[in-house]
């Protein structure tokens, strides 16, 4: 059985296309960056830094990421949750199956999005210092350690290939959210709504 589920944020519990449009442009305004928001928009489920060096911004990259937060902050109600996340959160919840979240937005819009949900996560992983950004492993092993989960016991919800191949990398199952931002994926399993979500957790269950 699935003992815990991580989620991705963006495009999976979080619609925030928008929320980073605005504040993409807000880069283009304050910054020399000339890049449109497709490009960046097209790498997200990376750390910002990561999408900077794909992009081929190499200088003032922390100056550009502080603007870019401090922006996301100020147009963070430009961000809704996906139409059913509350309830399908609360019916996993009263499954016994322990949630946490597993994403490439910083420690302080993560936490500013999660207050919002009335829903205890076991882990929440970030981008930091010590460990690789998705598409690496470490931040799910390390939310894993957290739970105190195994890898067999453990399903990851994501949108972006980043996920799916963080998920492979630590050995743990992966269902693509296809109302996400990123593209399906062949041969991966996936669900329309996350609606279904809890059915497709319970056929795990013996």
């Amino acid at each position: 059985m699935k003992r815990l589920v991580l989620f991705d944020l963006d495009g999976v519990l979080l619609h925030s296309q928008e929320n980073m449009r605005q504040a993409w442009d807000v880069v283009l305004e304050k910054t020399n960056v000339q890049r449109p928001f497709e490009d960046y928009f097209g790498l997200i489920g990376r750390p910002f830094k990561d999408i900077m060096a794909h992009l081929g911004v190499t200088e003032e990259v922390a100056r550009i990421e502080k603007i870019y937060m401090t922006a996301s902050f100020d147009f963070l109600s430009q961000a809704t949750f996906f139409p059913g996340v509350r309830e399908s959160l609360a019916e996993i919840r009263d499954m016994g199956v322990k949630m946490g979240v597993v994403t490439s937005k910083d420690a302080p819009r993560t936490k500013a999005v999660l207050a919002q949900l009335d829903i205890r996560f076991v882990c929440v992983q970030s981008p930091n210092d010590r460990f690789r950004g998705k598409p690496a492993p470490d931040h799910v092993l390390v939310a894993m350690a957290e739970a105190g989960e195994d890898p067999a016991d453990t399903l990851f919800v994501g949108d972006m290939e980043t996920d799916w191949q963080a998920a492979c990398r630590a050995g743990i199952d992966y269902v693509h959210a296809s109302w996400g931002y990123g593209k399906p994926i062949t041969s991966v399993p996936a669900i329309e709504n996350i609606s279904q979500l809890p059915n497709h957790i319970q056929n795990h269950l013996p």
